[in-house]
């Protein structure tokens, strides 16, 4: 994370949420995860970041997303070659398959006996070769249809990603909600079609990686944000929205190293070439990753912390939908975070721990993003951006009567004013003095 960090300066989160996405696309499909309560869940993850145009979000998908797309091109050289051979095995089996009708066609016009021909004609049904599956991956802006299709005919186990997620968020791909809810939890899906054949998608799965300008996020929620909310779309995803690293970007005189990034690498391959056998085997029952003791005692006591704090005032207040799913998460990172670094035995304390840590991080991403401000907060923004004003013309220190007297219309209402100005004092954004009688108000020197 430093030496890309470093590199490309960008967001530390992005950089970390696009190897996050890597790393769960290559593990996903070979490993589960059992919780200490007993119960194996998949290890495909829904992340989502928040980041304005110019923060770099491309370059820190694509630094991690290199291997598996230049894995699936190599593939794909393969598959083309596959395609030929297949269709000259079919054109032979097609040709034999016509033969066998006309003997059929013609017994039948002379009365005779057709059952052997019949029964030839079955006998070479089965023997039609099949079309090669693809080895794809990575779908990108995909629709849903095509997504779900993807992961029937051809590899059971798949990323959606987007650096621009505005056409992921706009377009089809979220469409439907209750079977991406179904396929995170490790569920069966099966999709209904009115002109073709039906299907069932059985043990897939799918990580979600979705990097997106809050103008386009917040277009998204305008339309069908409620929905997805109530669905428990959102509540599945770890969300990041990193300050931004723009002026602070300066180049130096150095050479850039690639040297762990190129390890990163060579780790992701090794895995993916592991998903290659998934091909042949879609249903291969995948290997189950377990927590240590005393890791299992760790993530019982923060499951039951997370639960005591759904109520009223606790942390999870108005966030009960998230909170349900935290700790899931909390085990899926930690037991892909074990596998990729190449770690022995079971999950450890420490491994578990740097999980928490990370997913409660994320859960605080998640009130900034999907909970709406209280009026306080609200007039704390309005309050501390006319203070910056008036320090910009030169009045570092304002009294509160002549806020009251030419600050925000709507802080001119003592009661308004003085829970703002509570706010912005708790969070250290301001300072209070008085001089004659008279109190001043002074914004801190960090803002």
């Amino acid at each position: 994370m430093d030496e890309a960090e470093n590199n490309i300066q960008a967001p530390r989160p992005l950089i970390f949420f696009g190897a996050m996405s890597a790393i769960a696309i290559s593990v996903q499909g070979l490993f589960d995860v059992r919780k200490p309560i007993g119960q194996s869940v998949p290890m495909s993850l829904m992340l989502l970041s928040i980041a304005d145009s110019g923060e770099r979000k491309s370059t820190a998908e694509n630094i991690f997303f290199e291997p598996i797309r230049n894995f699936q091109k190599m593939k794909g050289v393969a598959h083309q070659s596959e395609l030929k051979e297949w269709g000259l095995k079919l054109k032979i089996w097609d040709t034999k398959n016509k033969v066998i009708l006309k003997q059929i066609a013609k017994l039948t016009r002379d009365d005779e006996c057709s059952e052997d021909a019949e029964q030839r004609l079955i006998k070479h049904g089965y023997t039609r070769p099949l079309e090669p599956k693809q080895f794809k991956m990575l779908y990108e802006d995909s629709t849903a249809e095509a997504l779900f299709l993807g992961l029937y005919q051809n590899l059971p186990s798949a990323g959606l990603v987007s650096s621009e997620g505005g056409g992921v968020l706009n377009g089809r791909a979220l469409a439907d909600l209750s079977k991406h809810n179904a396929i995170w939890s490790g569920d069966s899906i099966t999709v209904d079609r009115k002109t073709v054949e039906s299907y069932e998608i059985v043990g897939g799965r799918l990580t979600v990686s979705i990097m997106s300008q809050r103008s386009a996020f917040n277009e998204y929620i305008k339309k069908v944000g409620e929905k997805s909310r109530g669905s428990g779309l959102w509540a599945r995803f770890l969300v990041c929205c990193p300050k931004s690293t723009q002026g602070t970007r300066f180049l130096k005189n150095e050479t850039i190293s690639w040297e762990h990034r190129d390890k990163f690498s060579s780790r992701l391959t090794e895995i993916l070439e592991l998903n290659s056998a998934l091909l042949s085997t879609p249903c291969k029952k995948r290997e189950v990753i377990n927590f240590t003791p005393e890791a299992g005692e760790v993530w019982l006591r923060v499951y039951n912390e997370i639960e005591s704090n759904i109520k009223v005032k606790g942390r999870f207040d108005q966030m009960s939908d998230h909170a349900s799913k935290l700790a899931d998460n909390i085990a899926r990172v930690a037991a892909l975070l074990h596998h990729f670094e190449g770690f022995e035995g079971d999950v450890s304390w420490s491994t578990l721990q740097f999980s928490i840590d990370f997913c409660l991080w994320c859960s605080d991403e998640f009130y900034k993003l999907f909970l709406p401000k209280s009026q306080e907060e609200l007039d704390a923004i309005v309050l501390e951006e006319w203070l910056l004003l008036e320090r910009k013309r030169g009045d570092f220190r304002i009294s509160k009567t002549r806020i009251r007297q030419y600050g925000p219309n709507k802080l001119r209402d003592k009661k308004r004013l003085d829970s703002a100005l509570e706010k912005l004092y708790i969070e250290n954004r301001v300072n209070f003095f008085s001089r004659n009688g008279t109190q001043y108000v002074e914004l801190c020197k960090a803002f």
